[in-house]
């Protein structure tokens, strides 16, 4: 199922790291409701993940490491941009392949954020020009 979920996602990325998007203002909203039925969801911009709510105390960074979540990622480049603990975290993806983008993100959503392996997305996308 992992596989169907990563190409859905990459599917849903497809203008973000297209030419659609130039000015890099397309954002691709995903989201899914995790196991405890609450809503979650990862905002997507061609340098950027947001997750949202991030329900943890601790740096965005270590938990993805600690989780598994890059653990099948051999070469993705991860910065903290930006967070704020118990509510969201802003991770720089710069320079990293899309398609490493779309399994960080199904990954997060399992391991991270607590959706159970088959979930199902919404996706979103919208330009803030």
């Amino acid at each position: 199922m992992a596989e169907e979920q990563v190409g859905a996602i990459r599917e849903a990325l497809a203008d973000i790291y297209g030419e659609k998007n130039e000015g890099g203002l397309l954002c691709c909203t995903l989201e899914a409701v995790n196991a405890d039925g609450m809503d979650v969801s990862i905002q997507v911009m061609a340098e950027t993940i947001n997750l949202a709510p991030y329900p943890f105390a601790e740096d965005p960074l270590t938990r993805l490491e600690l989780s598994g979540a890059v653990d099948t990622l051999e070469s993705v480049a991860l910065d903290l941009v930006d967070w704020d603990a118990n509510a969201f975290a802003t991770v720089g993806t710069s320079g990293n392949d899309p398609a490493d983008i779309a399994r960080l993100i199904d990954q997060t959503f399992v391991r991270v954020l607590g959706c159970s392996p088959d979930y199902r997305l919404t996706v979103s996308t919208e330009d803030l020009a």
